[in-house]
């Protein structure tokens, strides 16, 4: 059996940036163990296989696996996964502007808005805050000094539980190297994921905030661009009241790793909800066939 995949880079316009993710787009017939070791093959944060059968209010079922285990929910690939049924496969005859994605974590609708896809995420879940600094901080080789004083290491979710760190500055952050060990010792037993570290401080002027993720107990030792993490970083940058109640900025992740991300972040509280949207732009890289 053969199957075609392609690649796309995402957060980016520009190829060979931005955070990789390669999709198959026809993954009938494949079996759990066969894409598991696809996506260990391929070797990049995430790998998504496309099924026909997304039910009745899904226009297409999903998986999503990094190279170790399927992952439930992830931002880059359903919005990579996203855009190259919108823009690059001859897949889906109804093209229309919302797309719906049927994903382990539920239905995820997308919308294509002036070449910029755009993802709606649930309603964010707070939870345990964790005032030991030294222990946070060990988690990503800094020190106490380097976290802030004015914003909570919080545990949030809009999909994936993510553990948000404000990191006082761009230099601190710019130091920060994911601690296996400890990593592994902290998420043992949590439902969150793994750190995601923020700054207020940029590189680039038009961005808002400088984010890094660091997995190497996932497999993932850093990662590019985490629209699953972006999402609980702008509900958190919402109930503190960050940049208001209602905002649209830019978020620049991967620039230590030569993969400058743009992760768009839009939220806004109306009635005691939120409204929680990540978006960016995608880039065709190529495609290949694999044998099964």
């Amino acid at each position: 059996m053969k199957k075609e995949c392609i690649f796309i880079d995402v957060f980016t316009d520009i190829p060979y940036s931005g955070n990789q993710l390669a999709i198959f787009p026809d993954a009938d017939g494949l079996n759990t163990e066969q894409m598991q070791k696809l996506a260990n093959e391929i070797n990049y944060s995430e790998t998504t296989f496309i099924f026909n059968s997304g039910g009745p209010e899904a226009d297409f079922e999903i998986r999503i696996f990094t190279i170790r285990f399927e992952l439930p929910f992830a931002g880059h690939p359903v919005l990579g996964t996203a855009y190259s049924i919108m823009n690059i496969l001859d897949i889906w005859p109804e093209k229309k502007n919302i797309l719906k994605l049927q994903t382990r974590a539920g239905i995820i609708p997308l919308e294509k808005r002036n070449g910029i896809i755009w993802m709606t995420q649930k309603e964010p879940e707070f939870f345990g805050q964790y005032t030991d600094k030294k222990e946070i901080a060990d988690l990503v080789n800094l020190s106490p000094e380097d976290i802030s004083d004015n914003l909570p290491i919080e545990e949030v979710s809009t999909g994936i539980n993510m553990l948000i760190i404000p990191v006082k500055n761009l230099s601190a952050i710019q130091r920060a190297t994911g601690q296996v060990n400890s990593l592994n010792k902290f998420f043992r037993n949590k439902d969150s994921l793994a750190p995601y570290l923020f700054t207020l401080e940029t590189m680039d002027a038009s961005a808002k905030v400088h984010t890094r993720f660091f997995a190497p107990h996932l497999g993932v030792i850093e990662d590019a661009a985490t629209g699953a993490a972006a999402g609980p970083l702008t509900a958190y940058l919402l109930k503190y009241d960050v940049f208001g109640r209602c905002f649209e900025i830019q978020n620049e992740q991967g620039i230590e790793m030569g993969r400058a991300s743009k992760i768009l972040m839009k939220g806004e509280i109306k009635n005691s909800k939120y409204m929680i949207k990540t978006g960016g732009a995608c880039a065709y890289v190529g495609r290949g066939e694999f044998t099964i």
